[in-house]
């Protein structure tokens, strides 16, 4: 390995440092959201430093192919080191002021589309809602008057024709209908007494 890539690699790790600083410091911003729940905070601390991890051999591996040496390590704390010195106090304020501007664009997006786009609809369904039960209302009532309309020349007519009717056909008529009306009862206290059996 050469001095050159000795020096870079050097650079690179401190660099590397400094970058683990600001992702420590990001991740333990954002652990509330997952601290209360065991396995799910497990899995993903293993998973941040996992990606860490590789994210630091892949710096290494393209400065020199990924070969380890002590210094390395050294290069890497010495990062960590210098971030959390000079540049922690800085990085806070600056994730701080992205976490803000972020919830602000957020919550504007967020009462665009209420305003822009789930407000409309809402009030078109509610326009179309009405506006059909308006109409089913209009035909019931046309369709009821229609049916007044209708039935009033009828009843004109059998009211006619019952007057007309001799007293004999009147009686059978009346037998009709309370021989109808026995028929009905029996029917209605059958089915009562098979729903009572069987409960």
């Amino acid at each position: 390995m050469t001095l050159t890539v000795q020096f870079v690699t050097i650079i690179s790790m401190v660099a590397g440092g400094i970058y683990l600083g600001g992702a420590i410091e990001t991740f333990k911003r954002f652990e509330f959201f997952w601290k209360r729940k065991t396995i799910l905070s497990y899995v993903i601390e293993i998973s941040f430093w996992l990606l860490q991890a590789l994210i630091l051999f892949y710096i290494l591996y393209l400065v020199n192919q990924g070969e380890l040496r002590f210094y390395i390590l050294l290069a890497l704390i010495c990062g960590y080191a210098t971030y959390k010195s000079l540049f922690e106090n800085t990085y806070k304020r600056l994730l701080e002021r992205v976490i803000n501007i972020s919830i602000s664009i957020y919550l504007f997006i967020y009462r665009l589309l209420q305003l822009v786009v789930v407000k409309p609809i809402k009030l078109l369904i509610k326009f179309t809602i009405g506006l059909l039960v308006t109409v089913w209302g209009m035909l019931l009532s046309a369709s009821w008057l229609l049916v007044k309309v209708v039935w009033y020349p009828i009843k004109l007519i059998f009211a006619l024709i019952w007057r007309l009717l001799p007293q004999i056909a009147k009686k059978y008529i009346y037998q009709l209908a309370g021989f109808y009306s026995k028929i009905k009862n029996k029917v209605v206290s059958w089915w009562k007494y098979l729903i009572n059996r069987r409960r």
